[in-house]
């Protein structure tokens, strides 16, 4: 099963943490054994070792695990900045974020979605859209005026088409959209 890539990545695991405990472990442990007696001083020099080789392992997977996590937060705010590119180009449009999938299928995907600037939660038929989407998807959408109507009831059931889709974001990244620090500088061109 794949993950969802609208999920930040974790920065920390259970081996990590566990190494990295070993490791201060083994070495509390060698310092002392080899300042109290020379008989115990090979076993405090394989601890030693022991809590280096342990502390490059542990170490490996902190590296890993901030790459992605930053990766993955540079991804997200470059979408951001592309959906907010689209969306001001538009004439008519909103963000529904997917809540749920329920079921899938070649033609689509039946979902609970939320309107963000309503609050409204519904059930939705998704048809089949060029980009895969997951839980936590912010979708930019031309909402159908056939079935939304202004100050009128909401349907039981939105049909969203491909045809009225333009892009879309994870709404895990809106912290680091809104936050300076994770922009991209602005350009003069």
């Amino acid at each position: 099963m794949r993950t969802n890539p609208m999920v930040k990545p974790q920065t920390s695991s259970g081996w990590a943490v566990t190494l990295t405990v070993i490791s201060c472990v083994c070495l509390a442990t060698a310092i002392r054994l080899l300042l109290a007696q020379p008989a115990p001083a090979l076993v405090g020099w394989v601890l030693v070792a022991a809590a280096v080789v342990l502390a490059a392992i542990a170490t490996a997977i902190w590296f890993v695990k901030i790459r992605r996590a930053k990766a993955w937060i540079t991804n997200a705010v470059q979408q951001w900045e592309h959906l907010s590119a689209v969306k001001s180009k538009l004439r008519v449009s909103t963000e529904i974020t997917i809540l749920d999938i329920h079921s899938t299928d070649p033609l689509g995907a039946w979902a609970t979605i939320r309107w963000n600037k309503f609050g409204h939660i519904q059930r939705a038929w998704v048809e089949a859209l060029p980009d895969e989407i997951w839980r936590g998807s912010v979708l930019l959408i031309s909402p159908d005026p056939a079935q939304i109507h202004v100050h009128g009831p909401w349907p039981e059931t939105y049909y969203l088409m491909a045809t009225d889709y333009h892009t879309f974001a994870s709404v895990a990244a809106i912290p680091y959209f809104t936050n300076r620090r994770f922009q991209a500088p602005i350009s003069t061109n």
